[in-house]
């Protein structure tokens, strides 16, 4: 199996998909394959990918916000189906937002099926999280059925700060790695080193921007690779680095101890951490390829999983205890590609050899 992973992943760094990489798969619990390949940065300076590389994790850090929201329902802080307004005192000064979220629950954040639109610059408005989505819902449709939404997790990410009255960086430490052990894994990375880099400048939403007739003069320059701050604009510009949908940085080990939490029903070293009913709901399609968090789509061959922008994935499968933890940097070039076939060929892959 190790020589076909390699080939297809070699393959798609030759092809330009991404300059470096780094895989681990496990199953039942034990590293059967860990290896990195090419680099992480191109430049300024050349440095190649190793294992223990950090990654701008993107949207896996939706995962994060997803399994310490199912930590708080299972220690009766938070309910699935609560109404997302319960959670915040302040809702009636904002009747746009009110009237959208009315019958909005927990679960509604968790499968995106929300009724709110996937992307909006907030660093292009002035005030707070409320008061800009205030004004985004008032102009907006409401969005019928599933719409993969980075609000979602934003408002999610609010209300996890709510119940819990720390910030997400307190957030990840008490909840996810002080309990899992995890080391590398941090919003804000003060340690500047062994990070991969992402795009030069935001430009990919500086054009999404544009194509909105949206203005925004504060983006970051374009002659050097972001290392080590957050790639996504909102993260970054909006939120400081730390949001429920964006800005945790990571290395493999971290996600892969998050993965095999869920295959181990939610119980971490004889300690139960998530219901083992809320880990299964979590993994199981609950609407139109929506977990609890999770995905559930063609790229992930049964079970479930998810992806970032930046280039990273996951993919979990129960029914055969693996965990596939790939993280790229697609955005380090100058033509960004679609992982989505490189991520299909390697998931089928893997399943094949281990069937």
């Amino acid at each position: 199996m190790g020589n076909e992973i390699d080939s297809i992943i070699k393959k798609y760094m030759v092809a330009g998909y991404f300059p470096g990489a780094v895989c681990k798969i496990s199953v039942k619990g034990e590293v059967i394959y860990e290896k990195s390949f090419g680099y992480g940065s191109l430049e300024p300076i050349l440095v190649p990918a190793n294992e223990k590389m950090i990654f701008d994790a993107a949207s896996l850090t939706k995962i994060v916000t997803s399994t310490v929201a199912l930590m708080l329902i299972t220690d009766n802080k938070m309910k699935l189906e609560a109404p997302v307004l319960n959670y915040f005192a302040e809702a009636a000064d904002y009747p746009a937002l009110t009237e959208r979220l009315k019958d909005v629950t927990v679960k509604n954040l968790l499968t995106h099926s929300s009724g709110l639109i996937d992307w909006y610059p907030f660093y292009s408005e002035k005030g707070t999280f409320l008061q800009v989505l205030n004004e985004i819902t008032g102009r907006s449709e409401k969005v019928k059925g599933v719409l993969y939404s980075d609000l979602n997790f934003m408002l999610l990410g609010e209300v996890i700060k709510r119940i819990t009255g720390m910030g997400l960086d307190e957030t990840l430490e008490q909840y996810i790695k002080i309990p899992l052990g995890i080391d590398n894994m941090n919003y804000c990375p003060k340690d500047k080193l062994n990070i991969a880099c992402t795009e030069f400048g935001n430009r990919i939403e500086k054009s999404m921007c544009k194509d909105r007739n949206i203005s925004f003069d504060g983006w970051r320059a374009e002659n050097l690779p972001i290392c080590g701050e957050v790639n996504d604009g909102n993260a970054f510009y909006y939120f400081g680095g730390m949001s429920g949908h964006a800005g945790i940085f990571s290395d493999a080990d971290g996600f892969t101890k998050i993965c095999q939490l869920y295959l181990m029903g939610g119980e971490w070293k004889s300690k139960r951490l998530i219901e083992e009913r809320l880990v299964k709901e979590a993994m199981k399609e609950q609407k139109d390829g929506r977990g609890l968090g999770w995905q559930i789509s063609e790229i992930f061959p049964q079970g479930c999983g998810h992806s970032g922008f930046t280039g990273t994935s996951l993919w979990l499968c129960p029914e055969m205890d693996i965990v596939a933890v790939t993280l790229t940097n697609r955005l380090h070039t100058r033509q960004p590609r679609n992982l989505q076939p490189f991520r299909k060929e390697l998931h089928e892959t893997i399943l094949s050899a281990l069937q």
